[in-house]
């Protein structure tokens, strides 16, 4: 049984309207997008992280105030938010919003709607042992959603759909490749 309080009428309503505001934004867009292939294409937003000293960075976007990663404390860091969480909670975060849309452009009503994003890793890669790769040796999602008249087929086939449209799945999906570029920014000589 879900803890879950059940919402009351009036925000039954809110929650209606909003979603069909979703609905009606996102069947704009793709109509715009399908007409104007081009105005889609677009570079996204540049996350930056700024080394602070030892393992800590700082994560810079114009409308967060702070964010920071730390390692964990058994590989030198002071324990904290570690990279790799911020990089699960971005795909998770990713496949929820890519599932409330398609909720709403199908006028499904959600009354719960949590991923959970897990990875299981071999820190032993990111020391360098020789024969053992870095990152992720396993990913999985896990979707608890509830819509109160909604059959469990058609909430299969939503999270289905909504998976094979959420950008950062599919790119885990596709293995895309990275490119790298580096900026080397030479010390500036002393005045003698």
């Amino acid at each position: 049984m879900s803890t879950m309080a059940q919402p009351h009428c009036d925000e039954i309503w809110s929650l209606m309207n909003t979603q069909a505001n979703i609905r009606e934004s996102l069947i704009r867009a793709r109509e715009t997008l399908e007409r104007k292939p081009s105005a889609a294409l677009k570079e996204d937003s540049v996350a930056v992280a700024v080394w602070s000293g030892n393992l800590s960075t700082q994560l810079q976007h114009p409308s967060v105030t702070q964010l920071s990663t730390e390692m964990p404390t058994t590989l030198g860091g002071a324990g904290g938010a570690a990279p790799g969480w911020y990089f699960r909670a971005g795909v998770a975060s990713c496949m929820v919003t890519s599932i409330a849309m398609e909720a709403a452009v199908q006028g499904i009503a959600l009354t719960r709607l949590e991923v959970q994003a897990h990875s299981e890793s071999d820190a032993r890669g990111m020391l360098g042992t020789e024969g053992v790769l870095a990152g992720p040796l396993r990913f999985w999602l896990k979707v608890a959603i509830e819509s109160p008249g909604t059959s469990e087929a058609q909430l299969r086939a939503l999270v289905a759909l909504a998976a094979s449209r959420s950008p950062l799945s599919q790119g885990l999906q596709r293995g895309l490749p990275i490119e790298l570029e580096v900026d080397l920014q030479p010390q500036a000589a002393p005045v003698a």
